[in-house]
C-alpha cells in the first residue's frame, strides 16, 4: 500500500500544492491586469465614441446631438448617451444615476443589482455637458474568465501529477520491497543473494549492478577467509603437532643435556615455518587490504627487476642453476616498490624450488613481467587453484614451503590493478605472466 510518507508521492503532493498556490497567486496577477488592460481599451472605445459625437454637434448643433442620443437610447445597445444643460438638466438620451455634471473617466454605480458603468463626461461648447457610459461587467466577465484560466489548469496538473505520484510511488515500493529483501537474506548469511535488476538499464540498475559487484567481491572475501581458516587449521596441525613431540621428548630425557638442546632446535625450527607462515599469511592480508597503496611512487620497474635477478643469482648458481634474463630497458610503472620486488623473489623463490633447468625472466613493453622454468609446471586443472593460500601440489608436499608464495604475488597484482595468469613455458615448464597497468593508471 503507498502511504504519504513515501517519497514519490510526498514528493508529487508537495509540487500540486506548491503549483496551486503560485497558480492562484498568478490568477489574482492575472485578473488585476487584465481588467486594468480591458478596462484602458474600454475607455479608448469611449473616447472613439465621443469624438463621433462632438463632430455631429459641430456640424449639427444641439439638435443633431440630441438626435444622435436618441438614437443611441433606442438601440439599447451597449452605449448610454446622454446630454444636459450646464446646470445638470437632461436635453436627450438617457443614463440612469449620472451626475449633474462630468468631466473625464468615471465609474458610475447605480442602486439595486445593477452592474457598474464606465462613463466619460465632457463639456462642450456651449456649456452643453456630453456623458457615454457602457456596462463593465462584460470587462469582469473577461477578466474572470482570464484569471481563472491558471488555476483550472493548475488543478488538472495537479490532480495529474497525484496520479502519476502514486504510480510510480507503487512501482517505487516493488523495487525497494526487492532490495530490502535481498539484503535481509545477505544479513542474514545468505551471501549468494544478489539486488535484483528491471533490465531497462535505469539509475536503480546500475545502483544494483555495483551493489551486486560488491557483494561479489564480499561473497569472495568470506569465502577467502573461511578458506584460510580451514587451511590453517589444517597446515599447522601437523608442525604444532612436531612441536608438542619434540617437547615432551626433551622433557622425558631431561637427564640428557645433548639430547635436549637437538630438541630444542628442532623444536625452534618447527616455530620458525610457524611464524613465517603467519608472517605470510599478514602480509597477504595487508595486501589485499589495500596497506601500502598511499606510499605508490613512479619507478623504473627494469632497475627493480635487474636488481632482484642480481641478488638471486648466487642462489641459482649454488643450486647448479642459471637465471637468463631478457629485460626492456626504461619501463616506467607506478606502484609499491617493496611489495613488487617481494613478488618477483617469490616468482624466483617458486622457480628455484619447484622448478628445474634455466630460469627465464622476460619483462616486455607493456609492463608484462614473465618468470619460466623449464620444470614440470603446473596442470591446467590446478593453475586457479595455485593461486590460493595454502594450496600445494601433490608431488610439492615434500618440498619446503607454506603454499604461499604465489597468493603474495596474486595480492600484489590485485592491489596494483594488474593480473597474475599461469600457463605453460615453451619448454614445457610453468610460465607465470604479472601484468602491470601501464604508468599506473589502471589501463593496459
Amino acid at each position: 500500500m503507498i502511504r504519504l510518507r513515501s517519497f514519490a508521492p510526498r514528493v508529487a503532493f508537495t509540487i500540486a500544492v506548491v503549483v496551486l498556490v503560485c497558480s492562484i497567486l498568478g490568477a489574482g496577477w492575472g485578473w488585476f491586469r487584465a481588467q486594468a488592460a480591458l478596462r484602458q481599451q474600454l475607455d479608448l472605445v469611449l473616447a472613439a465614441e465621443g469624438e463621433g459625437l462632438l463632430r455631429d454637434y459641430e456640424a449639427y448643433g444641439l439638435r443633431g446631438l440630441s438626435e444622435a442620443a436618441e438614437v443611441h437610447t433606442r438601440r439599447r445597445g451597449p452605449l448610454l448617451v446622454l446630454v444636459q444643460t450646464p446646470d445638470g438638466r437632461p436635453i436627450a438620451g438617457r443614463l440612469p444615476g449620472a451626475p449633474r455634471v462630468l468631466r473625464g473617466y468615471a465609474t458610475l454605480r447605480e442602486s439595486g443589482d445593477a452592474p457598474p458603468l464606465r462613463a466619460l463626461g465632457a463639456i462642450l461648447p456651449g456649456g452643453v455637458n456630453l456623458v457615454l457610459a457602457t456596462d463593465l461587467s462584460s470587462v469582469d466577465r473577461a477578466a474572470y474568465a482570464l484569471a481563472w484560466t491558471p488555476p483550472v489548469a493548475a488543478g488538472l496538473a495537479a490532480l495529474v501529477a497525484l496520479g502519476l505520484g502514486f504510480i510510480l510511488g507503487h512501482g517505487l515500493e516493488r523495487r525497494l520491497a526487492g532490495i530490502s529483501d535481498a539484503a535481509r537474506a545477505v544479513m542474514g548469511g545468505d551471501l549468494t543473494r544478489r539486488l535484483p535488476e528491471s533490465g531497462r538499464g535505469d539509475e536503480f540498475d546500475r545502483l544494483a549492478i555495483t551493489i551486486n559487484a560488491m557483494l561479489a567481491r564480499i561473497e569472495t572475501l568470506v569465502a577467502e577467509v573461511r578458506q584460510v581458516t580451514d587451511d590453517v587449521a589444517h597446515d599447522l596441525r601437523s608442525p604444532l603437532s612436531h612441536l608438542r613431540q619434540r617437547l615432551e621428548a626433551a622433557l622425558a630425557r631431561a637427564r640428557e643435556p645433548e639430547a635436549d638442546a637437538a630438541v630444542l632446535e628442532a623444536a625452534l625450527e618447527e616455530l620458525d615455518g610457524i611464524l613465517a607462515t603467519f608472517a605470510a599469511l599478514l602480509r597477504i592480508a595487508r595486501t589485499e587490504a589495500g596497506a601500502g597503496r598511499e606510499g605508490f611512487a613512479p619507478l623504473d620497474l627494469s632497475s627493480l627487476v635487474a636488481a632482484v635477478i642480481e641478488a638471486y643469482a648466487p642462489a641459482a648458481e649454488e643450486a647448479g642453476r642459471r637465471i637468463e634474463p631478457e629485460l626492456a630497458p626504461g619501463l616506467q610503472v607506478t606502484g609499491s616498490a617493496p611489495l613488487l620486488r617481494q613478488a618477483l623473489a617469490n616468482l624466483l623463490d617458486n622457480a628455484l624450488v619447484h622448478g628445474a633447468g634455466t630460469i627465464r625472466v622476460a619483462l616486455r613493453p607493456g609492463a608484462e613481467l614473465e618468470v619460466s622454468d623449464a620444470g614440470q609446471g603446473i596442470p591446467p586443472e590446478e593453475r586457479e587453484k595455485a593461486l590460493r593460500r595454502f594450496y600445494r601440489l601433490d608431488r610439492s608436499r615434500g618440498t619446503p614451503g607454506t603454499g604461499l608464495g604465489l597468493s603474495l604475488v596474486s595480492a600484489v597484482a590485485r592491489m596494483h590493478g594488474g593480473r597474475l595468469t599461469l600457463g605453460e613455458a615453451p619448454g614445457g615448464g610453468l610460465s607465470v605472466r604479472l601484468r602491470l597497468p601501464q604508468g599506473g593508471t589502471g589501463k593496459f
